[in-house]
């Protein structure tokens, strides 16, 4: 037996000392308490004067002992179920594990048949929810674009409307106000059993975004009030511009949008103590050139691998950022991008990693990105997953019995091992030459949109409840008249 023998468990990309780390800890807790935020919502502000806060007009300033009281009410460790209850499809959040999934506010889309740049449509949803589904890297649903042929204000609901039968995975939802927020709760109550057994086994994650720099707006706080009321897990996330709404440096972009996500924390946590908050902060910089978010660049990668130390030092799961480039079309600068941050966002152990298969820096939405970035974080799990050392994979005494000028190929030991040792492609080719020319000389390009199109064709994701179908029937038809009346 071994005493004080270290186990590693997995590779890890650390950037930060812990001094470092208490000096952004600390410089955040400084904006909130001596700066402070404008909080636009009037119920939120009483709730924090009432807290300990002060309040002046709209600023308020948290004292510190607040916003670490409410740290340390927060839980690191939860999880999201899915819907149907296949356990294969929950997400475990806790430290060491990254999850991946898509974003929701593409307005543009990549048309599945033709390949085409086009507006994103309601009846994209369910297809890129099946996508979702079937992909066995991608963990949490987002519907990858924003739905243009419906009334603008339902677009949101439309959107969880479609994806909640089509996959079991968690989804992570937005909405555009409290009443879509509202509906979407329906349906995911509906399918759970009733309000406690939701809370006992919560299927999504409701997504705010307060608005940089230091504001929380009015429709956030009310999205996030609903959320904390009904025990909803919250992801509240700020989304800065280094140079544009930030300060230009890496460090201090870190600043504020903790500062943001953190006045969110304290509100959620005042009303309903101990809710799962996820800490946000989509962080990269204003490119000078193009005067665009860019979603491709290596400071994306790199803030975002700060937010997430900084979250983790105090004990907050993060909302991050991967998968996604800011090429046009499904090229290598789209590959590169992509796989690139999603390699960024494991190694740092992103709890929630989204957008993947955003293009265009966030315009365009793209399951054919999304999927060859399944292929990309299967890659990168295989490398986090780390070398396993014990006596067995050692494998001294199998090497000893093979012996000089011997092979493996019959060992017990090869075959106990080479599935699980080895990650094995779904799109990547590995054939010789003439067994690729003799197969059609596909490309990357092309053996993805082939399993994406296959997907569509095969993937039958679990059902609903057939009083689920009747609720969102209802609930779409209620919110139809709301906004037409």
């Amino acid at each position: 037996m071994r005493t004080n023998y270290r186990i590693n468990s997995g590779v890890r990309f650390e950037m930060f000392t812990q001094d470092q780390l208490e000096e952004l800890f600390w410089g955040a807790l400084h904006v909130l308490e001596y700066t402070g935020l404008d909080v636009m919502h009037e119920e939120a502000r009483q709730i924090l004067k009432k807290a300990g806060a002060w309040v002046e007009g709209t600023r308020v300033r948290l004292p510190n002992y607040l916003v670490r009281k409410s740290l340390e009410m927060a839980p690191r460790s939860f999880t999201l179920f899915a819907r149907d209850g296949n356990p294969e499809n929950d997400i475990h959040i806790g430290p060491g594990r990254a999850h991946f999934g898509p974003g929701p506010t593409c307005v543009q889309f990549i048309d599945i048949e033709t390949q085409a740049r086009r507006p994103y449509l309601n009846s994209d949803v369910p297809l890129v929810a099946k996508v979702v589904d079937a992909l066995p890297n991608i963990d949490f649903c987002e519907s990858l674009g924003t739905v243009s042929d419906v009334h603008h204000d339902l677009g949101a609901l439309y959107e969880f409307a479609g994806m909640f039968p089509n996959t079991s995975k968690p989804i992570v939802a937005w909405s555009y106000d409290k009443y879509d927020s509202a509906g979407i709760h329906e349906i995911a109550v509906a399918e759970a059993g009733g309000q406690e057994a939701f809370e006992q086994r919560p299927t999504y994650v409701h997504y705010c975004e307060p608005l940089s720099p230091l504001i929380t707006t009015s429709e956030s706080v009310d999205k996030l009030l609903f959320a904390a009321t009904h025990r909803i897990p919250l992801i509240f996330t700020p989304c800065p511009l280094a140079g544009g709404t930030a300060p230009v440096t890496a460090a201090g972009i870190i600043i504020p949008a903790a500062a943001e996500s953190w006045m969110g924390l304290t509100i959620a946590q005042a009303v309903q103590p101990g809710l799962p908050f996820i800490m946000g902060g989509v962080l990269s910089v204003m490119d000078m050139s193009a005067m665009i978010l860019a979603y491709g660049a290596p400071e994306l990668s790199l803030m975002m691998a700060g937010i997430t130390e900084l979250a983790h030092y105090v004990g907050l799961p993060l909302w991050q950022t991967g998968g996604c480039t800011d090429s046009k079309t499904f090229d290598a600068q789209a590959m590169i991008e992509g796989s690139l941050s999603c390699y960024f966002s494991a190694m740092t152990g992103g709890d929630l990693t989204h957008d993947v298969g955003y293009t265009e820096s966030a315009m365009t939405g793209s399951v054919f990105q999304l999927a060859a970035m399944d292929e990309a974080i299967g890659y990168t799990r295989r490398i986090t997953r780390g070398i396993e050392v014990n006596e067995d994979t050692l494998a001294v005494d199998v090497i000893h019995n093979v012996g000089p000028n011997g092979h493996y190929l019959k060992e017990k030991h090869t075959r106990r091992y080479f599935r699980s040792e080895f990650w094995y492609p779904n799109l990547h080719d590995r054939r010789n030459f003439e067994e690729w020319e003799m197969m059609g000389r596909t490309t990357l390009k092309d053996r993805t949109i082939a399993r994406v199109h296959d997907i569509l064709v095969t993937h039958n994701p679990s059902s609903i409840k057939p009083e689920t179908e009747q609720v969102i029937r209802k609930v779409l038809a209620e919110a139809e008249a709301r906004v037409r009346a």
